[in-house]
């Protein structure tokens, strides 16, 4: 599914319609991995260019990436790029390469303040006009605690701006802690903090990748706590972590059955002029119908419900 178009559902609130379950980092200096890459069934690729590459492999993965872009093999899959952050060497760099080499989506690192926001997309309103693109978006990696204070106000900063994400590796190490846990402590209170400002921001909200690649019991528990605080979707950094969290994410039988009982009792009280009803004896009203209401286009999105 492609686009940025968004549907307003029964309570207000915005849901966008680019499906981002499960968002794969795919390192930028290994070929076959770039080749690969699609096969994996994540909804979103992102083609990295900074942690995962070392110091000297900089210029093959920028080469390697934007050799992948102009290869068109994503077809409508959508791909990020993860460049390097705005205060180092090889950012401009790599943000020329991505656009001449057709890229649409960037994923920016330490994002952290609002005028930084602001002087990267105007970088990228000159690119664009430069390569006749139609707008490249950005993905806003969240990984400082300057930027989980100021996450609002950078989700603000331009109308490029998809989603917040959370990368709790680096947001430990500026807190001076020894565990990278994004479910118990301080990182716990900074996910949360994150999603409530992307809510509030109207952008889509993405939880933090899960380190431990062999521990699927604890990636699925962790990808559920992720829903249950209001996610949208997960970035995975290995293959076997998608088929996970597109399940997660993807609404169950008895989910949808639910929320298509609520809908059809709300359009029932409606007609009926009441705005307040009871099924199976629980008070429903227009947030709650709302909230299934995204439950629905869920599943739409995710390819388990016609219609």
């Amino acid at each position: 599914m492609t686009g940025s178009a968004e549907n307003i559902t029964a309570g207000g609130n915005v849901e966008p319609t680019r499906l981002r379950r499960s968002l794969l980092f795919v390192p930028g200096a290994d070929a076959r991995k770039l080749e690969r890459a699609r096969e994996a069934g994540a909804d979103a690729v992102i083609l990295d260019l900074e942690d995962s590459v070392a110091p000297d492999k900089k210029s093959d993965a920028r080469r390697l990436v934007a050799e992948a872009l102009r290869s068109k093999a994503f077809g409508d899959l959508e791909v990020a790029v993860r460049i390097n952050p705005p205060d180092t060497a090889q950012f401009e760099s790599d943000l020329e390469s991505v656009i001449a080499a057709g890229g649409r989506t960037i994923m920016l690192s330490k994002s952290e303040r609002p005028e930084q926001i602001a002087e990267v997309s105007e970088r990228l309103r000159t690119l664009d006009r430069a390569g006749a693109n139609d707008g490249t978006k950005l993905l806003l990696l969240v990984e400082t605690p300057r930027g989980v204070v100021n996450a609002t106000a950078i989700a603000a900063a331009s109308d490029r701006v998809q989603a917040l994400c959370f990368g709790p590796a680096d947001f430990a190490l500026a807190m001076g802690l020894t565990e990278t846990n994004a479910s118990r402590g301080i990182a716990y209170h900074a996910r949360c903090t994150l999603v409530i400002a992307a809510r509030a921001s109207g952008v889509t909200p993405i939880d933090s990748v899960f380190l431990d690649v062999k521990d699927e019991r604890g990636f699925r528990e962790d990808s559920s706590l992720g829903l249950s605080l209001g996610y949208d979707g997960k970035l995975c950094i290995h293959p076997r972590q998608v088929a996970i969290t597109n399940e997660v994410y993807t609404p169950r039988p008895d989910e949808i059955e639910h929320a298509r009982r609520v809908v059809e009792a709300w359009e029932r009280a409606t007609d009926e002029g009441r705005g307040v009803f009871s099924l199976d004896g629980q008070m429903i009203d227009a947030p709650v119908v709302a909230s299934q209401r995204r439950v629905l286009e869920r599943a739409r999105r995710s390819g388990v419900l016609d219609g």
